[in-house]
């Protein structure tokens, strides 16, 4: 589902942050990067409704985005702001008695399961559970009414490797089985670069760089000027380039990285 911002501007305290500013996510996975301050949440506020620009248009395909919230679900940086329920079954419950959905109790033990969860969670109190558990509830609670929209801001804060690689493989599968467009802003290079597929790099209210991953995540010198890292799969083979002149080429993961270095050594 394609989300398309068209000369959108907004203003903080008669402050103008957006100018007439348009970009457009036609599908996939897509990362939104960039320093503190650069608009980055601004950003996602608008695309869910929250915000309403002073002129322009936020669409959902072509829906308005204020006639069509129920299309975009909104992963929070900190679950337990949107959690407010004491069961589980009761906050994922809520959206779809708001959004009056059909078949409550199915929808429900469906999502919790996407997430990774079974039933036994159900009747769990989600302040209770681990940080791992009940960001994967606060997923569920956005999943359930099967939004066409995913965003999720900052989504690994206080998530450990483990929990990370759950979260890519999950949101692997609902691009390729569900076919959701996803918006993910983060902090975590590394974490973005094993998964996302285009990358916007924002910075005071404008896209200063975009393409797919490695194109923009390859452009070290950019990104130093704005403030980010490259990943560190990047930076190794940046480096065997600059002291070895070898060129290798990119891979998502550091260990494929490491191996090819190895076969070319032997070879």
């Amino acid at each position: 589902m394609e989300v398309k911002l068209s000369n959108v501007s907004f203003s903080y305290d008669d402050s103008k942050f957006f100018s007439n500013f348009s970009c457009c996510f036609s599908g996939g996975i897509n990362a939104i990067v960039g320093s503190n301050g650069s608009g980055k949440s601004t950003l996602l506020d608008l695309i869910d409704g929250l915000l309403t620009p002073v002129s322009g248009s936020v669409k959902i395909g072509n829906v308005d985005i204020g006639s069509s919230r129920r299309m975009v679900g909104y992963l929070f940086q900190f679950p337990e702001e949107q959690i407010f329920n004491s069961s589980v079954y009761k906050e994922i419950e809520f959206g779809l008695k708001c959004f009056k959905c059909d078949d409550i109790d199915i929808k429900i033990r469906e999502s919790l399961e996407l997430v990774g969860l079974d039933d036994s969670f159900l009747e769990r109190n989600p302040y209770k559970i681990s940080n791992g558990e009940r960001r994967k509830v606060a997923l569920a609670s956005v999943l359930c009414y099967k939004p066409d929209v995913l965003i999720l801001d900052e989504p690994t804060v206080g998530l450990d490797n483990k929990s990370k690689n759950e979260l890519i493989r999950l949101l692997k599968k609902l691009k390729n089985e569900f076919n959701k467009t996803i918006i993910i802003v983060s902090h975590d290079i590394n974490f973005l670069h094993k998964f996302v597929d285009y990358v916007y790099l924002l910075h005071n209210g404008e896209i200063v760089l975009e393409g797919d991953k490695y194109f923009v995540f390859s452009n070290e010198e950019v990104m130093n000027q704005y403030g980010l890292e490259v990943p560190d799969v990047i930076h190794f083979s940046n480096l065997v380039m600059e002291r070895k002149g070898v060129k290798i080429g990119y891979r998502d993961e550091i260990n494929d990285l490491i191996k090819d270095v190895y076969r070319y050594a032997k070879w």
